[in-house]
């Protein structure tokens, strides 16, 4: 007997006893609700299977079984459980579909490629092209996260140079954007 939705074969790619079919078919609505999670049909299909292979497993070895409903049960359960447990499962579940992340992607804000981020970008382009190289390759460097005493490891000269170097570069694009330096606050002393 055929039922609509599934097609289930055991371990030698036949259909299952029409007994084990039947049982495995009427637990199917149980198992949508209690593992909403398995939302794919193949998934479905491949726990349902797996199963029915135990069912007839346990059956040629110590025949029919009696309660076969609560047992075909516990073994779909077991079999969803250890579905669930899988990395690949996992990833499913934590993923969202294609319209509620475009949903949440739409509210989330971006730094990177925001008008302003874009903008900041070609301003500090445009300041770099009035340094000299050392200047610009130290202010790359630092706009990259490196620190001073990494970069002068790199480079070969002492961490004092490297700020130096960096001060001064960061004066100059001061005074090409127009912006003064803040006031040095002086101790009374």
């Amino acid at each position: 007997m055929e039922y609509p939705g599934i097609n289930l074969l055991d371990e030698t790619g036949k259909p299952f006893s029409t007994r084990i079919e039947r049982v495995l078919h009427d637990l199917l609505p149980r198992l949508r609700r209690q593992f909403p999670a398995l939302n794919d049909e193949v998934c479905i299909s491949e726990v349902l299977e797996e199963a029915g292979r135990r069912i007839a497993d346990h059956e040629s070895r110590s025949g029919p079984i009696e309660k076969l409903h609560g047992y075909a049960w516990v073994a779909v359960r077991s079999v969803a459980l250890s579905r669930m447990r899988l990395s690949s499962t996992r990833l499913a579940r934590a993923t969202l579909g294609s319209e509620q992340s475009q949903t949440v992607l739409s509210s989330v804000p971006s730094l990177a490629g925001s008008p302003k981020h874009i903008e900041n970008d070609v301003l500090l382009r445009e300041a770099l092209t009035h340094l000299n190289s050392d200047e610009r390759l130290i202010c790359v460097w630092k706009k990259a996260g490196f620190s001073s005493k990494e970069i002068a490891k790199y480079r070969g000269g002492s961490v004092e140079a490297i700020d130096t170097l960096f001060s001064r570069a960061k004066q100059k694009i001061r005074k090409i954007l127009g912006v003064q330096e803040p006031e040095r606050r002086v101790k009374n002393g």
